[in-house]
């Protein structure tokens, strides 16, 4: 119980005359640490105070919780104080130097009480983002979690899987929590980005070359396909591949066949394929972009990532994880993010998605001049964004309400309607009643 931790205070005292003993008295058993108010704020970005004790100025006061909000800032003097105006400043208390010993312990017990319960949910966050941790991926979004446990459903047993969701949501991610999760775990983990190479050296690249085959060919080269052994190979932007390559990997898929250019040995590729992409493939074979026969070898098991902006439960979790792999990476010792810092990243919409995201915190920890991110160390667009007029959404009637959240279960379960089923907590049957009431396709 929260009452029972008694944790030893981290006290700052900056007063420009001493405080009187009985005070002191009062504070001797816990870590004081006494400065001149000129190197105040220097001690404060130094160390993590729980209190600080400064005459009744109210300047001070407000460069104090400027620079940071969480210690409980308590003022000792013999002037006229607006007491009022002080707690709206961020004050916990104001006592004149002739204070009862008795009444400033009363102050320092329920300051010790908040210490103990900020520990205990500072321990409960930790914990919860261990919980809500898989493979590397932070998320206790119902769809997040869906995924992790439809990830440990299919990974002894998949072939290929396609990981569809807009650039930045952790496409690659999840396909390295899938290999970790399977039963090749131990074997190679092969990664290709189909965008970003030349259309002309994509086939080599994928399942190797023999020397002479072409220009510059001057020795064999061992594929991709080859070097994944038993292993897993990720296609990234699989979209991206040319019409000219499509065959070859769509022979892999079926025979379980490449043949290296120049080289007339065919060889066996053992490795699983985990495909990514944000496009919608569907409308690439409409397009003529790509192979239907293709698409449907890459698509009998997919997976769509949701948009950050339809996870923003996820935002606390996500932002303690980055801070947390940032300091551990770094050394330089991020504790938090200011309430107002967090108010402007919920409420952001993030079209970079998460990794826009844990581009953000990095850069606004690097500029941090404190150990916490203030607004100030968010980029001006961040900060601009929060300013912008809302659209006025229309009202929407409650069936419509359900029809949308329907449709959009649907489409993110790419129209497998058992998946949509358990996702929304009802029977399959139910499903398709509630699909011909609302004359969803």
């Amino acid at each position: 119980m929260v009452e029972n931790i008694k944790p030893t205070l981290n006290i700052l005292v900056s007063t420009s005359t001493p405080l009187p003993r009985k005070i002191l008295d009062e504070i001797k058993d816990e870590e004081v640490d006494c400065r001149p108010t000129d190197g105040l704020s220097s001690a404060i970005a130094s160390k993590n105070y729980d209190i600080i004790i400064i005459d009744a100025d109210m300047e001070l006061l407000r460069a104090i919780k400027e620079q940071d909000s969480r210690p409980e800032v308590v003022l000792f003097g013999d002037e006229l104080v607006d007491v009022v105006e002080a707690v709206r400043e961020g004050a916990s208390g104001y006592f004149r130097r002739d204070v009862a010993p008795e009444e400033f312990r009363k102050l320092i017990e329920r300051i010790r009480e908040l210490v103990a319960l900020r520990v205990e949910t500072a321990n409960l966050e930790r914990e919860l983002t261990r919980k809500y941790t898989f493979r590397g991926i932070v998320g206790r979004n119902p769809y997040m979690l869906e995924i992790f446990h439809f990830i440990r459903r299919i990974a002894p047993y998949y072939r290929t899987v396609t990981i569809i969701g807009e650039t930045g949501t952790g496409k690659e991610l999840v396909a390295r929590a899938i290999h970790e999760t399977s039963p090749v775990r131990d074997e190679p983990f092969v990664t290709f980005n189909c965008g970003g190479v030349v259309d002309t050296l994509i086939e080599s690249e994928l399942f190797g070359h023999k020397k002479g085959a072409f220009t510059g060919a001057v020795a064999d080269k061992k594929g991709l396909f080859e070097t994944a052994g038993r292993g897993t190979i990720f296609l990234d932007e699989v979209g991206e591949l040319p019409l000219s390559v499509q065959p070859h990997l769509l022979r892999v898929l079926q025979n379980g066949e490449f043949r290296p250019v120049g080289s007339n040995r065919t060889f066996r590729a053992e490795c699983r394929v985990i495909t990514a992409t944000n496009k919608d493939l569907w409308e690439e074979v409409k397009r003529g972009r790509f192979r239907e026969d293709l698409y449907y070898r890459l698509t009998p098991i997919t997976i769509s990532l949701p948009p950050l902006r339809e996870r923003k439960d996820d935002i606390p979790l996500l932002l303690r994880h980055f801070l947390a792999e940032f300091s551990k990476r770094t050394g330089k010792r991020i504790t938090g993010i200011s309430r107002q810092a967090q108010r402007i990243l919920i409420a952001y919409s993030w079209p970079g998605n998460v990794r826009e995201l844990e581009n953000v915190i990095e850069r606004a920890a690097i500029l941090a001049k404190e150990s916490f991110i203030r607004v100030e160390d968010l980029p001006s667009y961040l900060k601009e964004s929060l300013r912008e007029e809302p659209q006025i959404q229309p009202y929407l009637t409650l069936d419509e309400v359900v029809k949308r959240h329907i449709q959009g279960v649907l489409k993110r379960c790419d129209g497998n309607r058992t998946r949509a089923a358990q996702i929304l907590g009802i029977s399959r049957r139910s499903l398709i009643r509630k699909l011909q009431k609302y004359s969803i396709e």
